[in-house]
C-alpha cells in the first residue's frame, strides 16, 4: 500500500510538471492574456490520470475497492459533459475572434506557430481526456466483475 502511494504522489507530480510544460510557452508569450489556462489544465489532468487509470489500474490504490470504481463510473458522465461543454467555449472563441487575435502584436511566424500551438494542444489533450473518459467507466465494470468473480483486478 505505501509504494502505491508513493507511485500516486510521482504521477501527481508528472501531471503537474507536463501541465507546467505544456502551458509555459504560452504563458511566456501571452502572460495571463491567455483565456484558457483552466480549462487546459484540466484537460491535462483528466487525460493522464483517465488514461493511468485504464491501464495502470493493478498499481493504484483503489484497485482493491468497489466503493471507488463505482464513483468514478457515475463520476465519468458529468466530466465528459464538463470537457465537452468548454472545448465548445474554446472553438465558438476561436470561431468569433479567432486565436490571432490574442497575437496581434507579434510577429507572423510566432502567430502562425503560436496559434497552431494552442490548438493543437489544447485538442490533442480534449481528445484524450474524452476518450478516456468514455472508456473508464467500461473498465471500472470489467475491474469490478474481475473483483467480484476472479478475484483479480
Amino acid at each position: 500500500m505505501r509504494s502505491k502511494l508513493f507511485m500516486e504522489l510521482v504521477w501527481i507530480l508528472f501531471t503537474g510538471l507536463l501541465c507546467v510544460l505544456v502551458l509555459l510557452p504560452l504563458y511566456n508569450s501571452l502572460g495571463k492574456n491567455y483565456p484558457f489556462y483552466t480549462e487546459n489544465i484540466v484537460f491535462i489532468i483528466a487525460a493522464v490520470t483517465f488514461i493511468r487509470y485504464i491501464f495502470l489500474l493493478k498499481f493504484h490504490w483503489i484497485a482493491d475497492t468497489t466503493y471507488p470504481k463505482v464513483a468514478l463510473i457515475f463520476l465519468a458522465i458529468p466530466i465528459t459533459m464538463y470537457l465537452v461543454d468548454n472545448i465548445y467555449d474554446f472553438q465558438a472563441y476561436v470561431d468569433e475572434d479567432g486565436l490571432y487575435a490574442l497575437l496581434e502584436n507579434f510577429p507572423v511566424e510566432k502567430q502562425k506557430s503560436l496559434g497552431s500551438y494552442m490548438k493543437t494542444q489544447m485538442i490533442f489533450f480534449w481528445t484524450a481526456a474524452v476518450i478516456s473518459a468514455v472508456l473508464l467507466p467500461i473498465r471500472m465494470m470489467v475491474s469490478i466483475w474481475r473483483q467480484k468473480n476472479r478475484g483479480t483486478v
